[in-house]
């Protein structure tokens, strides 16, 4: 496969990290002077290379193991502390929550939103002047 310049690089691993292709194109690239349509116009070409776009994919595989990987490590961390003997029971406990919410075991938090109308009256009123 063709090696990537390192622009084409950069350029990669902010789309990896979850940034726009706009964004991501104004980091790696010298683009100051360049109008908004035309960065937008490079950056649509450069995802539509071939070698960008599987590097883009090797980028995001590679993070998302990364990311399981502490995931993985924080529930062994949290294991350990809630199963030590030595854990203060209170610690224990707040190991045992955290877990239990990070597996989604947790009923859904209720919120409750209460809407004084004559605020919203006056509000709307405000912006119509």
């Amino acid at each position: 496969m063709n090696k990537l310049t390192a622009k084409q690089e950069k350029f990669c691993q902010a789309i990896a990290e979850g940034k726009t292709a706009y964004e991501a194109y104004k980091l790696a690239y010298n683009a100051g002077k360049m109008k908004n349509p035309g960065i937008y116009v490079n950056a649509s070409r450069l995802l539509d290379d071939a070698k960008i776009s599987l590097r883009v994919d090797e980028l995001k595989k590679a993070l998302e193991k990364k990311y399981l990987w502490t995931r993985e490590l924080s529930v062994q961390i949290l294991g350990s502390i809630a199963l030590r003997a030595t854990t203060l029971d209170n610690n224990k406990i707040a190991a045992i929550k955290e877990l239990n919410a990070m597996h989604g075991f947790n009923e859904p938090t209720k919120m409750e939103l209460s809407v004084n109308p004559l605020v919203l009256i006056l509000e709307t009123d405000e912006g119509a002047n």
